[in-house]
């Protein structure tokens, strides 16, 4: 009788670590399984669904694909695929889940709270609901440039934006569109041009990188058109041999006369052989002038006359197949501008994209204002070395940075120009640092206008972005404070904060720190009001600036 029970216990005892050790391995989807989500909690827009393995195994790119709604609060989405972790979001990139284990087939999770990140509650759905058949995808064109597609029309997406992948939706009203958000992949076809073949004809469209971020609701313009997803632009686009897929200039519209302004075209043909390219410019009035014509892709401009231009490129292959593209450009008059106004940098080494280490480099930035106040404009140059770590920059009158970069990487190059009202603008430069110069032709430095935000990923890893140095801000009081006052002179000049017998370019800084709410040492208030209004601000600076400069011959 003993003998029964301990075998008995021995029995239980082996069912109880089986079941055990079953529960301990980990569930995977398979294709064909559906997984639902309950939105009453977090109430998002939309609901997106990323299932993943690893970051090269993945149901889609980040935020995953969008889930459908089946019933009230209760989303659910078809998984076509092996896969293990889960992560639901509202596909802007902000609140999602965990990343949690797959639980298995008809599971429903429902939020424990709509923080982000939030945890779920797994338990098995018993709703009827199923998941609509999600629409047919477009078929991949057999050619570049449309080719032949059953589809009644082409659209294109020039991606400067830089979007991983574009999706293109289009529609006529809520029940009339060709799939459901964020619509179709388009197809990729090289030089950051995106094409897709619609079915039927739409009168709307949208672009986005798989639901975010978008374009406004747009109108399509007609068959063959392409939009720039920077500049939020459509022109038309040849399905010829002769492709165009790019018309740039090196400074932004608006412009100012005297300036010179780089255009580059990027074009190829599918029947091979050399490119000629004709740039020409048109004028408000319709007089037109010839840039540049024969082999190079650049073309020097330098407009003399303020308006509205107009800029070509025709580009013709050596089997006689044409195409051409305008973009539209204004020039404003450069004589009358308070502003400061970036025309150019350069380095002294005359590189575009790499730097040499342990080589003393100056940086140069070229800029065009300024026309108030004082007349002066003032720079400054926020080194930022591939370990993050910054230079201490203050402003001066020198547009010319020396500095000799240490460390192999990529360097950041923040360059300022102001003018004496504290009107400010800034570009940035990145360089690789290297022990050999090996850059090739046509290499370009990037200059970014605004920065975007890339979208969490699902191990929540984010861009690393370049840092800013604050724009020097008037204080409030009407008297810079210091720290500490070291007299070394017993009858300083006005001018002499920091009590050295000289005046120079130090005293003007450490009245900008101090201006800026800087703690300041060896910093003299009573001498800094060089202007002799009754309060300090960066405009004594500035008075020390013309007297370095010889521009006044005494303060």
């Amino acid at each position: 009788m003993r003998r029964t029970k301990f075998i008995s216990f021995i029995l239980a005892v082996v069912m109880v670590m089986t079941c055990l050790a079953v529960a301990g391995v980990s569930t995977s989807a398979a294709s064909g399984d559906v997984v639902y989500f309950d939105n009453s909690v977090t109430k998002f827009s939309t609901v997106y669904c990323y299932v993943y393995n690893s970051d090269d195994d993945k149901n889609d790119i980040w935020p995953g694909e969008q889930m459908t709604n089946v019933s009230g609060d209760i989303w659910a989405y078809s998984i076509s695929g092996d896969y293990s972790k889960i992560i639901f979001n509202s596909g802007q990139g902000g609140t999602q889940s965990d990343d949690l284990d797959y639980p298995g087939n008809n599971q429903i999770a429902t939020p424990n709270d709509s923080n982000n990140k939030f945890g779920v509650s797994w338990k098995a759905y018993t709703g009827s609901d199923t998941v609509p058949t999600k629409p047919t995808s477009a078929t991949s064109p057999t050619t570049s440039g449309g080719g032949s597609n059953t589809g009644v029309g082409t659209v294109y997406c020039q991606n400067d934006a830089n979007w991983s992948t574009v999706y293109c939706y289009m529609w006529n009203s809520k029940t009339d569109e060709n799939a459901s958000w964020p619509g179709e992949k388009m197809t990729d076809l090289g030089d950051n041009v995106w094409e897709y073949n619609y079915r039927k004809n739409y009168a709307n469209v949208i672009f986005s990188q798989s639901g975010t971020p978008q374009t406004d609701d747009l109108v399509l313009p007609g068959d063959s058109y392409i939009y720039n997803n920077s500049k939020n632009t459509w022109e038309p686009y040849s399905n010829g041999p002769v492709k165009i897929t790019a018309l740039t200039t090196d400074l932004e519209s608006p412009s100012y006369t005297g300036v010179s302004v780089v255009i580059s075209a990027t074009a190829k043909s599918t029947d091979g052989g050399n490119l000629t390219y004709k740039f020409t410019v048109k004028d408000q009035n319709g007089g037109e002038t010839t840039i540049s014509d024969g082999a190079s892709s650049t073309a020097a401009w330098i407009p003399t006359s303020a308006g509205k231009y107009k800029i070509t490129v025709d580009v013709k292959d050596t089997a006689g197949n044409e195409n051409s593209r305008s973009i539209d450009f204004e020039v404003k008059d450069a004589t009358a501008l308070e502003e400061a106004f970036i025309t150019a940098f350069s380095n002294s080494l005359g590189t575009r994209t790499q730097i040499k280490q342990n080589s003393n480099i100056t940086f140069t930035l070229n800029a065009i204002g300024g026309h108030t106040g004082n007349g002066l404009l003032f720079y400054k140059f926020v080194v930022t070395d591939p370990d993050g770590g910054n230079n201490v920059a203050y402003y001066t009158t020198s547009n010319a940075y020396s500095y000799t970069p240490t460390k192999l990487g990529t360097y950041t190059i923040t360059a300022f120009a102001q003018n004496s009202y504290n009107n400010t603008i800034s570009k940035v430069y990145t360089y690789s640092c290297v022990n050999v110069i090996d850059e090739k032709p046509g290499d370009t430095n990037p200059q970014p206008v605004t920065s975007t935000t890339a979208p969490t990923s699902a191990t929540s890893q984010t861009s690393p972005t370049s840092p800013t140095s604050p724009t020097p801000q008037q204080p409030s009081s009407t008297s810079a404070t210091s720290t500490s006052q070291t007299v070394t002179v017993p009858n300083p000049k006005l001018g002499d904060v920091n009590r050295d017998g000289e005046i120079n370019i130090l005293d003007a800084t450490k009245i900008q720190k101090a201006v800026a709410l800087i703690n300041v040492d060896n910093y003299d208030a009573s001498l800094a009001d060089t202007d002799k209004d009754g309060k300090i601000s960066v405009k004594d600076a500035t008075v020390i600036m013309k007297y370095v400069a010889k521009m006044i011959s005494s303060i």
